[in-house]
Order: structure tokens, then sequence, then C-alpha cells
């Protein structure tokens, strides 16, 4: 019978009335001591639901991820104010499932609501966990996350099922630019400001360029058109930053600044609720890493690092005072005064009320006005203002005249919106116009509206934005591209080739490279730009896009007299496996420019090209007559060891016997090169070298040799 039970789908309604009754019951647990008549009613209410669930499931399992309850792999409606709110409130204690089983009391159902109404703000997770113990839960369930299981160095693991492995994946994914910022801020902001420091502290500083800083920053501090930072996120931010060890705290210290100077209003905002010492702890940091700040950043932090906050019981916003809205009479005060209290209140009541008393408010106020905040924001009215105007001009309730007066409205915020880089509701305003021309609503003002935004006025105003503040918005700034389509390959192609800023001009290319092979024909065309730079870049975009019809266009130019230009062209043809790049390739492995031929030794290995294995070897065998010879192998040897030929180690021993009296620190790096590389070829084939390897004196040679036998082992 049990069987069948767990068979059977639970009632929608009843089950959104049994959460709803727990958050209910759980509020009131909070503010209310035991035997109180609000709480004895929501608790029966609460008790009652998860009886009638119990008559389809002997069990029932509340699965939590951040603001949101999953059942039976079903996602709760997140819009449904109850259920992110008990969600909330359980990922806040670190609570990643609850089971209710057949059988739970309602005593036992009102301690589960007691251990909820812990104060978990400044509580570890441990603490948590050893708290849940104490309370007498025998048919309710817990489950904590396991922060423990979280790993990001290298060389460590990750435990099987954890869930912590997300923050991991999201953030590298976050530094490799394979995950966008407007998909991540949800996962990103649930890391804590020490366990995020601590996972970029392992990687190596040079993996980490000024884009992988910005849509970490962006990300973690969930800034986008649709949103705007608090105090607590930039409080966050500060202690990130702080955390992290000097080699990243420069790069993502200007990120931030960077992200923050976006929006003075909502800094100033969020500066104003938050400690001097946190002001001070930040312009420490800049002026310590050096970091250049804009002006009106820089006298906001200023003007508030000179305010002394007092202590004080009232909440304020402005000018204004935010006291608690409840008023006690003269009776009530006398009662809680030294009279007669004891004869009225027990002292377990009184306990209870001291709980009441000291449970502070301003927490819960700050985030009611932090949303008042940002309902009243420019940028938040003016989105409202256009959705309605869309949703009016999508009806079929208002008249021509009035039509053509909505749409020359939206036009003037259309300008608006592409100056601070709200694409997504420029998007959403061609889209309604295409859906009334298809639909015959007023088409010639349709027709002519759209012709505006298609115009290359509008169209040049887009691009001036992109290079302005496009990167951070760039999901929607490529969705709008998407929408021009071709018009728009040109002139992003133009404004590639007159931009001076290196960072924009990475984002313009990877906004290019997402057109695919439409744009080769206008790369073609500015290939043969004078400017050598001009040339590159259109060289990387058509080994980006291009087929094997690109490839005469390329050819002239692996000769060019600047070797980023030649180099590019010879990737291009490398990355098709054209036979004209590989003996250009060669050509240049045999340079008298030891530059060069560092550079044409990194493709080899890069592109694995076998037909170069010739000329790799012969460089081993040359002799070396000074160190710096012997160190101009190492590049060689990793080559090589890319392209991972099996035939090459006959020439790998030969080095490994190489002596030398007057250069004996040269002869170990290159060992030690060997070694580390040795892991690219067959195992069978490098036994002999690995045992000499762990006989070695060499601290770095044992240990790469003991690595590979472990990897063979295993």
């Amino acid at each position: 019978m049990a069987d069948d039970r767990e068979k059977l789908p639970l009632d929608a309604q009843l089950l959104s009335e049994a959460i709803f009754e727990l958050n209910v019951s759980r509020r009131n647990v909070n503010i209310y001591p035991a035997g109180h008549p609000s709480v004895e009613r929501s608790l029966e209410r609460a008790f009652n639901c998860l009886e009638k669930l119990f008559e389809l499931r002997a069990e029932i399992t509340l699965a939590i991820a951040k603001d949101t309850i999953v059942i039976d792999n079903n996602v709760l409606d997140k819009k449904n104010a109850a259920y992110r709110e008990f969600a909330l409130h359980l990922s806040g204690m670190n609570l990643a499932y609850v089971t209710f089983t057949t059988g739970v009391t309602k005593d036992e159902l009102y301690e589960f609501l007691r251990f909820l109404s812990i104060d978990a703000t400044d509580l570890p997770p441990e603490a948590l966990q050893e708290a849940a113990k104490e309370y007498r839960l025998i048919h309710i369930k817990t489950g904590f996350i396991d922060y423990g299981a979280f790993s990001f160095g290298e060389g460590r693991t990750e435990k099987e099922g954890s869930g912590t492995g997300l923050w991991e994946r999201y953030i590298r994914g976050l530094i490799d630019g394979t995950l966008q910022t407007e998909g991540a801020s949800d996962v990103i902001q649930e890391i804590p400001p020490e366990t995020l420091a601590e996972m970029l502290n392992t990687t190596d500083p040079g993996e980490i360029k000024e884009e992988s800083c910005e849509r970490v920053i962006t990300s973690y501090m969930n800034t986008s058109p649709d949103t705007t930072f608090s105090s607590r996120e930039l409080t966050r931010l500060i202690d990130f930053i702080s955390r992290l060890r000097p080699e990243l705290k420069k790069q993502f210290l200007s990120s931030a600044v960077k992200n923050v100077s976006t929006d003075i209003g909502a800094t100033t905002r969020a500066i104003k609720e938050i400690s001097v010492d946190k002001i001070i702890e930040l312009l420490s940091a800049i002026d310590e890493q050096q970091v250049t700040i804009p002006a009106a950043l820089k006298n906001l932090l200023d003007k508030f690092s000179k305010f002394y906050q007092a202590d004080s019981e009232d909440t304020t916003f402005g000018d204004s005072i935010i006291a608690d809205d409840i008023f006690l009479s003269p009776d009530v005060v006398n009662l809680l005064g030294t009279g007669d209290f004891e004869s009225y209140v027990t002292d377990v009541y009184q306990k209870e009320i001291e709980k009441v008393l000291r449970f502070d408010i301003s927490e819960v106020a700050a985030m009611e006005l932090a949303e008042l905040t940002r309902a009243c924001s420019d940028e938040y009215v003016e989105r409202f203002f256009n959705q309605t105007m869309l949703e009016l001009i999508s009806s079929d309730i208002i008249p021509e005249e009035e039509y053509e007066y909505i749409v020359n409205m939206i036009k003037e915020e259309a300008g608006q919106f592409i100056e601070t880089g709200q694409y997504g509701q420029v998007l959403k305003i061609l889209r309604v116009l295409e859906s009334n021309l298809s639909k015959e609503r007023f088409p010639d003002i349709s027709s002519e509206a759209l012709k505006e935004y298609k115009s290359p006025e509008f169209i040049s105003q887009f691009i001036d934005s992109l290079r302005i503040i496009g990167r951070q918005a760039r999901e929607d700034a490529l969705q709008l591209c998407d929408y021009y389509g071709e018009r728009i390959i040109s002139p992003l192609m133009d404004a590639l080739v007159d931009e001076e800023s290196q960072t924009i001009r990475h984002f313009l290319i990877s906004l290019i490279t997402h057109f695919g092979p439409r744009v080769i024909p206008v790369a073609i065309k500015h290939i043969s730009d004078s400017r050598w730079f001009v040339k590159r870049n259109m060289l990387l975009i058509l080994s980006e896009c291009g087929t094997k019809e690109v490839l005469p266009h390329v050819r002239p130019y692996c000769h060019h007299e600047n070797p980023k230009v030649s180099f590019e062209a010879i990737k291009c043809l490398l990355k098709e496996g054209d036979s004209y790049g590989i003996n250009a390739l060669r050509g240049y492995l045999n340079s008298d420019n030891k530059e060069v031929v560092e550079q044409a030794i990194a493709l080899s290995g890069i592109f694995k090209v076998r037909e170069v294995i010739p000329d790799l070897t012969r460089m081993l065998r040359r002799k070396g007559i000074s160190g710096k010879d012997i160190y101009d192998k190492i590049p060689v040897v990793k080559a090589l060891a890319q392209i991972g030929d099996p035939g090459t180690l006959d020439t790998i021993r030969d080095v490994l016997s190489i002596r030398s009296i007057l250069f004996k620190g040269a002869v170990e790096r290159l060992r030690e090169a060997v070694y580390s590389s040795l892991r690219h070829y067959p195992v069978e084939e490098i036994e002999d070298l690995i045992e000499k390897g762990l006989k070695s004196k060499n601290e770095r040679i044992r240990q790469e040799s003991m690595k590979i036998k472990k990897a063979r082992s295993g």
C-alpha cells in the first residue's frame, strides 16, 4: 500500500496551501511565543495540510535551490511569493532539502519551525547542522549543502554527487569566456566572498584577462540594465577583493571600479548604507594598487570617507526616519515595567517576549527600502513606461492618430535606450512593430518607423554605443546584432578598422565572428588595407569564420614583412591543413630571426604539424656551444611533445644524455622540460625513462616521473 501511495502525484492546490501555511507558521513562531493564538492557529492549518498530503504520499521532499522549490524534479512557480520567501529562508540556512514523513506530530512540526527561527547570519554551516540535532526532529529530515566538497585548485578533486562543484564550473566558465554573465549571476551570488577569493587565488594570474575580470565582477555584483546593486553587493565586493592575492587584486579592483562607476546614483545609495571602515578599506586598496578611478567616483568616495556615522536605533532614509509602527498603550508599558509583570507572564513567556524585543528589524527595512529605491529609479520607470506603450500599440483599442503619436514617442525612448546600453528594450520595440506590420495594424506608420530604426544613422548610433557600453550588455547586444543581420556587418567592420582600443577591438571581433561565414566577403575586402593591424584582424576573422574557399586570399600574406600578419595567415592555413601554410612554417623554422623561430616552434606544437618533425629533431640534435643554445631546445621539446610522435623519443633520449660542466643549470632545466612533457607520449614507450627519472637526484624530475607512474597504474 505504501508503494502505491509513493506513485500518486501531489495535489497542486493542496501543496500550495501546505507551503503557504508552513511559511506563515514560520513567521509566527519567529514573532510570537509558544501557546500564542496566532502560532496555534497557523500551526494547526500547516499540520492539517501535511496530514492531507500524507494521504497521497508517505514521504514529501522539498528540494531547495536558492529561491526555488523543487518537488519530484518539478520546479514550483518562482513568481509565487510564498514559495519564493520560504525557499529563500531555507536556502539562507544552507538547507538543500527538507523531507517530511508520515508520523510527524504537531509538536515535532513546531520544533522544526523553531529551528527555522534561528538567526543564521553569522553561523557557519557546521554550527547550523549541530543546532538541528538539538531539536526533536524524528519524522523531519534536513539535508545541508556540503561546502566541504567544494574545490577549485589544481590537483584537488570534487566529491561525487556534490552540488557545490557548480560554483567551480561557473567561475571557470566566466574566466574562459564560455559562460555569459546573464546566465551566471544567480549562482555566482551564492558564493561567500572568502570562498570566491580562495577559488580565484589558486588560478594562474596570466589566465585571467580584463574581460574575465569584468565577467566575474558583473556576475557577482548582478549589474545589468534590469538591476542595480545595493550596499550588500558593494560590501560583499569589497570583502572579496580584500582577500585576493596581490597579483590578482589590481586586475579585479580595476574592473570593480569601472563597474560601480557606470551608475553613480546606485553607488551613492549603496555607500550611504555601508560603514566608514568599508569605504576606507576600499580607498586604501585603490591607493595601494595605484588604480585610476573616474573623477565622479573619487569625489564620491572622498566625501563619504569623511562622514561620521553615529549609532542610532532608528533606520534612516534621506532626511526621513523609519520607526517601528507599533504603539504600546500605557497599560502595556506599565505591565512591561517592574510592577506586577510576574503575575501576568510566566518565565517561559517572558523569555519569548525578550526574544521578540531583541529582533533586529533594520536589515528587513533596508531590503524593503532598496526594493523601493530600485522601483523609483529613472531606468526602471523608463522600462515600465516603454512596456506599457508597447502593450498599447499591440492592442486594437487605440485609433490611428494615437498609434502614430505613441510610435513617435517610443522613437525618442529608443534613442535613450541605445545610449544607455538597454538593447533588449530596443529589440522589444522592433519585434512589436514587426508583429504589427505582419498583422497590417496601421502598416504605413509601422513600416515608416521600422525604416528609421534600420537607417544608417540609427545603426551608427547603435555601434557608437557598443564601443562605449556594449561589453556590459553583451548578450542583448548580440541579439540586436542578430536582428539587423548582414545589414550591420559592414558598419561593425568599419568600426573595427578605426578602433584604437585593444579591448574594444576584441569585443567588436567577437560580435563580427558571431555571424560566421557571412562576414567573409567584407573581411576579404578589408584585407587589402595598408595598415598591418587591419590585415591581422581580418586574417583572424577569416580564421574563425572561413572555410577552404578563403585560403587563396590568405596565402599571399604568409610572407608579409610584419610577423604578426604572416603568422596569423599561417594559423588560418594550418587550421585547414593547407600545405602552403606548412611549407611557410618550415621556412620560418629555419629563419635567422630567433623571435620568428620561437613563434614557428610554438605553432608547430599547437597545431600538431607532423610534417615539421624532421626540422624540430634537427634543432634538438644541433650541438649547443652556450647556455642559451641549451635553453633554446626547451620550446622544441615542448612542441614535439604536443605532436606526440613516439618516433621522436630516440632524439629525446639523446637530449637527456647531454652533459656540460659550464652550463649545468641550463642542462637541468632542459631535463626537467623533457620529463614534464613525457605525459604526452604512450606510457609503454617511455618506461625506461620513468625508471631513470624515479632515481634522479633532481626533485622535480622525480615528482614528474611519479605522476606518470601513478597515472599509468590508475
